[in-house]
């Protein structure tokens, strides 16, 4: 596998164990490095090693975006609250599950800083959506995390980026 110039990560399932924060209810509290809870008392917790794992991607000079089927303010808000917002070049968070579609839109905006498809590496928990976008995008490398998938922990994932 090359090594990537674009990562492009799913939040639910992925980025986080919460599998849909657009039914979460603000205000956000943090209870830890880690987890934060809504005005119900749900919680959310960070995957193991995340934030290492976009520290990373960003010393490596590789960019970062999300691809997300939620809601972008509740979504932005969970991404704010783990102060993880000022790692991603560009946030596409959309509330529909065309994610073919929302991957047009990255797509665009980095082949102007010179990301060629065959450069962007896809994270998603769902085969469906990574399938979805390989039907439209045939050049993107993509991985599923999940425990039957490619890789289910970001220091799996750490071994895509390359040197």
């Amino acid at each position: 596998m090359r090594r990537p110039k674009l990562v492009v990560l799913d939040l639910d399932k992925v980025v986080w164990d919460h599998y849909n924060v657009s039914i979460l209810r603000p205000p956000f509290r943090r209870l830890s490095d880690r987890t934060i809870e809504d005005s119900f008392g749900e919680r959310v917790t960070l995957r193991d090693d995340v934030r290492e794992f976009l520290a990373s991607v960003k010393r490596k000079g590789i960019f970062l975006s999300t691809l997300s089927w939620n809601s972008f303010d509740k979504a932005y808000e969970v991404l704010r609250a783990f102060e993880l917002d000022s790692y991603f070049d560009l946030l596409v968070i959309e509330p529909h599950p065309e994610k073919q579609l929302m991957m047009e839109r990255v797509l665009n905006h980095f082949s102007g800083l010179g990301v060629t498809e065959e450069e962007l590496l896809y994270v998603d928990d769902r085969a469906y959506m990574l399938e979805k976008v390989r039907a439209k995008f045939p050049k993107i490398m993509t991985v599923r995390f999940h425990p039957v998938g490619d890789c289910f922990s970001f220091r799996c994932l750490m071994k895509f980026l390359g040197g």
